[in-house]
This record gives C-alpha cells, sequence and structure tokens, in this order.
C-alpha cells in the first residue's frame, strides 16, 4: 500500500470511474478507488490506512459500493492463517457486444 492518501481525482485505472459514483459521497469515490488499485483483495482495516478514516467509515464506504454492486467481498486466510474479509472491484466492462433480444455473444 502507498503512503499517499488515495485522490478519486488522480485516478489512473483503466478507464473512467463509474457512473453511479457520480451521485455518491467524495470519500465512497476515494474508497472504490483504493479497493480497484489493490493489489488483489483489500481488507477493511487496510483501507482505513489508504483513506485516513476511521474503521466505521471504511465499512459504510464498502457496504455503500456493495449496494452499488460495484465492490463485491469474498473471504480469505490472513497472514496469520486466519480467514478475513477482502473486496475488489466489480468489473463493470460494458463492453461487449449485445444483442437485440438482450442476450450476449458468449
Amino acid at each position: 500500500m502507498s503512503d499517499k492518501l488515495v485522490d478519486a481525482d488522480e485516478f489512473t485505472g483503466t478507464g473512467e470511474l463509474p457512473d453511479a459514483l457520480a451521485f455518491v459521497k467524495p470519500n465512497r469515490a476515494r474508497c472504490y478507488v483504493a479497493v480497484d488499485r489493490a493489489d488483489g483483495l483489500i481488507s477493511a482495516r487496510e483501507l482505513t490506512n489508504e483513506l485516513g478514516c476511521s474503521i466505521t467509515t471504511a465499512y459504510r464506504c464498502l457496504n455503500d459500493l456493495q449496494d452499488l454492486d460495484l465492490v463485491t467481498d469474498s473471504i480469505c486466510v490472513g497472514p496469520d492463517e486466519r480467514p478475513k474479509t477482502g473486496y475488489a472491484t466489480v468489473s463493470t466492462d460494458t463492453s461487449q457486444p449485445v444483442r437485440a433480444d438482450g442476450g450476449t455473444d458468449r
């Protein structure tokens, strides 16, 4: 993780931020960027360090992003061999061709 706090205005991920972030609080957008930039899953505790916020705020941001279907959670094994919840962004790629009947070619 970087020592610099995440700034949504400096997002350098592939593509632009999802449209759903246009109407959320700025800290939700910063949370999305931090999760998207993470190398693999990121925990809520790691997000507190990235965002410079409390654990409660990190969980609120993550819950709001999950409600928007932008972030998903998974259970993984932490460095101490105990299970922990990690978060990752959901792919918002809409570039696959869509047929007139609403299906896809895949």
